[in-house]
Order: structure tokens, then sequence, then C-alpha cells
């Protein structure tokens, strides 16, 4: 446990070792018995549980961008990446892991005197849990995607990001029923892309979960984004101050990286990368979607070929 102010969630990209190199911050071992015994003997107006959000996404695809946005809607604590929800997916089935599923979700649901509203942003790989995050609560989710060709030119560009994608290919599949044979990097990386959309797909088709959740383009949140988050915080039930447009140009967001505001980043810059990424690995992409056209095909799920190329 440890001690975080306002501006220390505000500063923090990730909620891991990285979030407490900027000053020394204080903190304790717990149980979860001492955990749980905690939340029991809170009263009663401090124990109910603020409205907790979840900011699903595929993995570098602006979900940085759009949870730092949020954190200008006033009530919003934005929490990016808490290091406890990576740790209970990847420890899933393991009843010890799991035990801690419930207390995680209540300290997550807290707030300082000013919150309204948790909006969680977890790592990717974290949707494979959607469905027991989501349920016994009626927090709202968005799944934030970018197009399959967008996606493969971002992730063959960097060797680390490739890697962070194919070294947790077992747990981005679990559970999903993808028997075309994929064995390129363009393929497999494709693949992970095409799992994540399908389990959101049939998330989207459980009535327990239908109308809390929301599909959302990066590309069409570029395109007007003091309209999209609009729009995104009215799905968590949060309303933007009047001036908003003005509030998020003001906020410099939008000319930054998302992850290390000191690098200047904007959509044009963006766009220069992913075109310089998209030459380099022509041959792997369109490997990749040629792989995407023959899986969806094979699924049933035609509507996702609609997704695999950039809008326009």
């Amino acid at each position: 446990m440890l001690h975080f102010e306002p501006q220390d969630y505000l500063r923090a990209s990730f909620l891991d070792r990285r979030a407490v190199q900027h000053r020394d911050i204080s903190g304790w071992v717990v149980s979860r018995a001492e955990i749980e015994v905690m939340l029991e003997a809170m009263p009663v107006p401090d124990s109910a549980a603020l409205p907790l959000h979840w900011l699903f996404h595929i993995g570098h695809c602006g979900s940085s961008l759009v949870s730092r946005i949020l954190d200008l809607v006033p009530g919003v604590l934005g929490l990016r990446e808490p290091l406890p929800l990576l740790a209970l997916a990847h420890g899933e089935g393991d009843a010890a892991t799991d035990a801690w599923r419930a207390p995680v979700l209540a300290l997550l649901a807290r707030g300082f005197a000013d919150t309204h509203a948790v909006v969680v942003k977890p790592t990717s790989v974290v949707t494979t849990l959607a469905p027991k995050l989501l349920a016994g609560s009626d927090g709202k989710a968005c799944l934030l995607w970018v197009d399959l060709q967008t996606w493969l030119a971002t992730m063959l560009r960097d060797e680390a990001l490739k890697s962070g994608v194919l070294d947790t290919e077992s747990l981005r599949l679990a559970s999903l029923d993808l028997d075309v044979p994929a064995t390129s990097d363009g393929e497999r990386l494709a693949r992970a892309w095409l799992a994540e959309q399908l389990r959101w797909q049939r998330l989207s088709a459980d009535p327990a979960f239908a109308s809390r959740l929301l599909d959302l383009d990066f590309a069409r949140f570029l395109a007007d984004p003091a309209g999209s988050s609009a729009r995104l915080a009215a799905h968590y039930g949060l309303e933007v101050p009047a001036d908003w447009a003005r509030k998020l140009e003001d906020s410099g967001l939008l000319s930054r990286y998302a992850k290390d505001e000191s690098v200047q980043f904007d959509a044009t810059e963006r766009e220069r990368e992913l075109a310089s990424a998209a030459a380099r690995h022509a041959g792997d992409i369109a490997e990749g979607i040629a792989w995407a056209e023959r899986a969806i095909t094979q699924s049933g799920a035609r509507e996702l070929l609609a997704r695999l190329l950039p809008k326009g």
C-alpha cells in the first residue's frame, strides 16, 4: 500500500514501480485479511464504493491519451495500469490469486474528497478479465481500438512492443477458437488483434453487459477529440464543462506524448511514424491482414472485415 496524493495519480502513466521514482513515497506491506478488515471497518458513507468504470483497449492505441483527457473532467480519478490487475490477469484460475479480486476492486473504487468516479485504464491483457471485473457492479466500460493495418504498423516498428504481445499469446488467446494457423510475426500479431475484437463481441452479446459497453475507434476519437471525449464521459455518466474544447486545447495533451509529457508528439508526427513503419514492414502487414481476412471469414464475424484497414 502506497501513500499517493492526487498529483501522483495525475502524473503516473503506469501504477507500478515507475510511479514511485519521482519522490519518496511511504508504503506498507499488508495482507489480504488486513485489507478486508479495514474495508469492513470503514464508516458507511466512506465505504460506499464510487462508480468504477473501465477503459479497456487493445494496446498501443491511444489509451493513455484518452485516459489523461478524461482526467480533465471534474471529479474523475484516473488510474492507469494498476499492477494488481495485471497480476490478477496472469494468475486467473489460481485460487490464491483469484481471492484477491474482490479486495482489489474495492480498493480501486475509492477516491479523494472531490472524486465522483474512478476510471481505470488497465494493461491490455487485463481485458481478458472484463466479464469478472464488470460483474457485481454497474460500472461502464469502453474498448478502444485501432484498425489492424495501423496496429500492425505500430507494433512492428518496435521489437519490444512486438515481443510484449507475442510473449502473452497464451493469455490473449485463452477461451477463443481461432483455428487458422498463424506462423509469421504479422500473422501472430493479427491473431492477437482479432482475439481482442472477438472477445469484445462476445461480451457485447451478453445481455448482462451489452447496455454498459461502448466501442471506440481511436481514429474517430482523433478526428474530433473534444466531441468524442465528451461522448465518452457521458457514457460514464459524467459531464464535461461548458468550455470543454478550450480546456482540452489549453491542456496541451494533444501535442505531447501521453506517456511522457516532456516529448512533443501530435497527430502529424504520429501519422509520419506510422507511414514510415508501414513502408518498412509492408510484407508482414500484408501477411497479417490476409490472415485476418481468412480467420474472420471462417469465424463468421464478417462485420470485423471493416476494421482491417483505416477508414477513408
